[in-house]
């Protein structure tokens, strides 16, 4: 008996060809899907209601939780955890100087301590966050000059006394005061 390969193919071939595959003017229809509410009647578990419970709209588990740490404070500096920064030590040997705001901007960005360039002043609320560094480093007492303006008056910029906890905003030429470098790591 011999099989003619055309009539089995036939068959084959007609259903992978199909009305809804080509263009032949008739309506075409598309599979219905299942909303959450509609599924949730004919498949009602308790897994299910605790999974909608517990689910938050709008947040979802980050991927992963990062685990690396900077590397360590160079010499000189120490590490600030929160917000992440290294910040000047001010000790005998990378003294932090007590000039105008504007000449310690300068004196940070020629800064080259640790064997790194680029450091800047703090903002307001990394230098209330030197008051953690006790023990970590020196001069911590006293006002600190930072590089953030007063939101109501921006000739000012905030001067800050860390253990103290001390700030007021003071004209930038006003008089000397702490300039304690910073960096992010």
């Amino acid at each position: 008996m011999r099989l003619d390969i055309a009539r089995l193919a036939l068959p084959a071939l007609l259903l992978l060809v199909s009305p809804t595959g080509c263009d032949s003017g008739a309506p075409k229809t598309e599979p219905k899907t299942e909303t959450k509410s509609e599924t949730k009647g004919a498949h009602d578990t308790k897994a299910g209601e605790a999974a909608d419970a517990t689910a938050k709209p709008g947040k979802a588990e980050p991927f992963a939780k990062p685990t690396a740490k900077p590397p360590p404070p160079p010499e000189g500096v120490a590490l600030l955890e929160k917000p992440l920064l290294y910040v000047q030590r001010c000790d005998e040997e990378h003294p932090c100087p007590e000039l105008l705001m504007p000449k310690g901007e300068t004196h940070c960005r020629e800064l080259e301590l640790g064997g790194r360039d680029s450091w800047r002043l703090p903002d307001k609320e990394e230098a209330e966050a030197f008051a953690t560094l006790k023990g970590q480093a020196e001069q911590l007492e006293g006002f600190h000059w930072t590089r953030t303006p007063d939101a109501e008056n921006p000739e000012l910029i905030w001067i800050i006394d860390p253990l103290g906890g001390y700030k007021t905003g003071v004209k930038r030429d006003r008089k000397p005061f702490r300039i304690r470098c910073v960096q992010e790591p």
